[in-house]
This record gives C-alpha cells, structure tokens and sequence, in this order.
C-alpha cells in the first residue's frame, strides 16, 4: 500500500510540475536573443529578432539599434540611417547606451554615403558625450573609430587642420604642415594607415 502511495505521488507530482503556465516572450527576450545572434555573425536571423521584439513594441528603441546595424553588416546605409533616426526619436535619456551605439551607427552611415557634414555632426555629438566609446555589441567598434571618422571626414571637407587635429588625439606625436601638398598628403596618409590598424 505505501509503495502505491509513494508510486500515486510521484505520478501526481509530474502532472502538477508539467501544467505550469506558458509564459509568452516578449519584446526584450527577441532583442536580447537577437544581440546573441548578431554576435555571433547571423546577422539576416538577428534582424528577424529584432523585428519581432519592435513587432510586438514599437517603442522599444534596442531594436531600432539593433536593426540599424545589421543594416550596417548589410552594407546598407540609407536604411540603417533610417533605423537609427526612428530609434533616436524615441530616446529620452541622453546619457543612455543605446543612444549612443545608434550615434555612432549613424555616423559610420553617413560617412559611407559621404555625407560627411551630418557624419561629423552625429561624431561629434557622441564624442562630446562619451569621449571613450565602446559599442557594447562588438569589441571592434570604439572611440577609435570614431575618431578616425572624423580625421577622415573633416579631410574631405578640405579641413586640414581640423583632420590634424583628430588625429593628434590617437597619435600626439604625429605633425605636418597641412597649408602643403606634402604635409595634406602625409595627412591622408596617416588617417589611412590608422583606418587599417
């Protein structure tokens, strides 16, 4: 009889633990699930994540973020700008990460479309905000870059003094006369050599 008992408990006890509730997931379990597949390079499978967690919140800015640079990994600027845009909209802390990682994915846009003006604008503002960058997504991705952009943003404007004077912020040592050709091609020279570290 006790062994029935024991036998009628444990069958009891696996229908109450297997009729728990069905817990649905929501829009941050398909960014945060869509950050761990753009991390590991799936970037078409991490847009679709990310387009499930804005399907079921439009404003849940992550997912503009993370949409923005999957159309970064597509080589797709205008319609990673258009992410990015859409999801600083909606931004209301300025301190915040996300703003900044959108930021920087707008300027590294802009700067592959040569709109070089809004890609300082957009540099700048990060800079301003948080001089040592990292993209929380990518190790790849930092203040660096950022950097380099505007060097090489400002030297297509023709602000030579400008472009030396981001550059200097990566290598104090380095100096020419950028009122030459000499000095504005040793410039360039420089910007691409760090673009290639």
């Amino acid at each position: 009889m006790r062994k029935i008992t024991m036998i009628l408990a444990l069958v009891l006890l696996t229908i109450f633990l297997g009729c728990r509730e069905r817990i649905e997931p929501e829009a941050d379990d398909f960014v945060e699930y869509a950050w761990t597949l753009y991390a590991e390079r799936d970037f078409r499978s991490a847009h679709a994540e990310f387009q499930e967690g804005l399907d079921m919140d439009s404003l849940y800015i992550d997912g503009y973020n993370g949409s923005g640079w999957c159309f970064v990994e597509f080589n797709s600027p205008d319609t990673a700008i258009t992410y990015f845009s859409e999801g600083l909209d909606y931004i209301t802390v300025d301190s915040s990460q996300v703003r900044f990682e959108m930021l920087a994915g707008l300027a590294l846009s802009y700067q592959v479309i040569g709109d070089y003006s809004r890609a300082i604008t957009r540099a700048t503002e990060l800079y301003t905000f948080r001089p040592v960058f990292e993209f929380s997504h990518d190790w790849r991705i930092n203040y660096s870059d950022i950097i380099i952009l505007l060097a090489a943003s400002q030297y297509a404007q023709s602000n030579f003094s400008a472009a030396l004077t981001w550059v200097q912020k990566l290598d104090e040592t380095f100096s020419v006369d950028v009122s030459t050709y000499k000095g504005r091609a040793d410039l360039i020279k420089k910007i691409e050599a760090l673009q290639n570290i």
